[in-house]
C-alpha cells in the first residue's frame, strides 16, 4: 500500500566539467548519494509504463535526465553512469547533431561553457561542443542509455519589450536565434521560449506601418508580435522535423520530448502531440507516478553548485506523493505585455 504513495523524482542536469557547469566531483557525489538513499535509476520507457499504469511502481525509483547533449556528457557523464551501473536520459537539439567521429578527451582542446557553445552553434553553425551522431548512437547502442528530442533549435524569443540593455551587455545566448545579424548596440529584452510565447520579433521591412496592430518600434527597430496561428505553425514544423530525425537515430516507437527551458502551454502541447510525441518533461515540480499525465512529467532542476547535502534533502522531500505535492512549483505562461 505504501508503494502507491511513492513519488519518482526526476532530476535535470546539463553540462559536466565545463566552465560554469556541474563539477565532476560533485556530480559523482550526487550519484553516490542517490545509491546510498536506496534509489534505482529507470529508463524513460519504464517511467512511461508506470505513469500509464502498464507497470507497477514496485520499488524506490529515480530518473536522471541531461539536457542539450553537450559533448561533456559523452566524455564524462556517461562513463560515470556506467561506473555506478545507472541509467540516464539525454535530450538532443536535433539540428545540432552533426557527422563526426567518436571523440575522447584528447580530441577536444577545451570545453567551452554551455552558453558559448550555443552562441557558436547559432552564429557559426559550429556544433563541435555538442555530441555528434556517432556519439549519440554509441550512447544508445553501446551504453544502453536513451536519447530523445529537445526540439530542433531550442529557439528563444523576446517575451516582452521592456529593454534590459544591448547585445554588448553580456546578452543571453538566445538573442542569436532572434536577430539575423548581430550588432553590439542592438536592444535586448527578457528572453522566453519561442515555443511557449508568441514573442516580439525584429523585422527589416520599411513597408510596414509603424503604428499597425502588433507592430512596435524600439530604437528605430520594428518588432512584430507573432500570432497564435504563426506560433503553432512554427512549433509543429520544429517538432515534426525533430521527431523524424531522432526517431531515425533511436529507432523507438515511443518518443519523449524535453521542453526548452521547461516552458510550454496548451498551444505548444497540442503541436507536440500532433507531431507524434508520446510524452514530455518540463521543469515543474510535482508528483510522478501512476496516473501522472505523460505529457507533464515533472523534474527537479539541479543547480550547478548544489551539493550532496542539498540533493539528499530534496530527494527525501520528493520521495512521497505528499512531499512532492507540498514542494510543487508550477510554470505559468505570463501574459505578453509591451512596456
Amino acid at each position: 500500500m505504501f508503494l502507491t504513495w511513492r513519488n519518482i523524482p526526476i532530476l535535470c542536469y546539463h553540462d559536466m566539467g565545463t566552465p560554469q557547469g556541474h563539477s565532476l566531483d560533485l556530480f559523482e557525489k550526487h550519484l553516490q548519494t542517490i545509491i546510498n538513499l536506496g534509489f534505482k535509476t529507470i529508463s524513460g520507457h519504464e517511467l512511461y509504463k508506470i505513469v500509464t499504469n502498464q507497470k507497477k511502481l514496485d520499488d524506490k525509483y529515480i530518473v536522471l535526465t541531461f539536457d542539450d547533449c553537450h559533448v561533456s556528457n559523452w566524455l564524462f557523464t556517461i562513463p560515470l553512469l556506467k561506473k555506478y551501473k545507472m541509467k540516464g536520459i539525454f535530450f538532443a537539439i536535433t539540428d545540432f547533431i552533426w557527422e563526426g567521429k567518436i571523440r575522447t578527451t584528447s580530441d577536444i582542446k577545451s570545453l567551452d561553457k554551455l552558453s558559448n557553445a550555443f552562441r557558436r552553434a547559432l552564429n557559426k553553425k559550429d556544433y563541435t561542443q555538442f555530441m555528434n551522431l556517432q556519439e549519440i548512437k554509441a550512447t544508445i547502442e553501446d551504453y544502453n542509455m536513451e536519447v530523445y528530442s529537445h526540439s530542433s533549435v531550442h529557439a528563444g524569443c523576446f517575451r516582452c519589450l521592456k529593454q534590459e540593455g544591448t547585445i554588448k551587455d553580456r546578452a543571453h545566448w538566445a538573442v542569436n536565434s532572434i536577430y539575423k545579424n548581430i550588432y553590439p548596440n542592438l536592444p535586448v529584452f527578457p528572453i522566453g521560449s519561442a515555443y511557449a510565447y508568441n514573442g516580439f520579433w525584429p523585422v527589416q521591412n520599411d513597408s510596414l506601418p509603424i503604428n499597425s496592430q502588433n507592430t512596435f518600434e524600439i530604437n528605430k527597430i520594428k518588432f512584430i508580435q507573432r500570432t497564435d496561428e504563426e506560433r503553432y505553425k512554427f512549433c509543429l514544423q520544429d517538432f515534426k522535423r525533430s521527431y523524424q530525425k531522432i526517431k531515425q537515430i533511436n529507432k523507438q516507437n515511443l518518443q519523449l520530448f524535453c521542453w526548452p527551458w521547461g516552458h510550454f502551454d496548451n498551444l505548444s502541447l497540442k503541436a507536440l502531440k500532433m507531431a507524434g510525441f508520446n510524452g514530455a518533461f518540463s521543469l515543474e515540480r510535482f508528483y510522478n507516478g501512476p496516473g501522472t499525465n505523460p505529457f507533464k512529467l515533472h523534474r527537479i532542476g539541479i543547480g550547478r553548485k548544489k551539493d550532496q547535502k542539498w540533493l539528499k534533502t530534496r530527494l527525501l522531500m520528493h520521495t512521497s506523493k505528499i512531499g512532492a505535492s507540498i514542494f510543487f512549483k508550477f510554470f505559468r505562461k505570463k501574459k505578453e505585455t509591451v512596456l
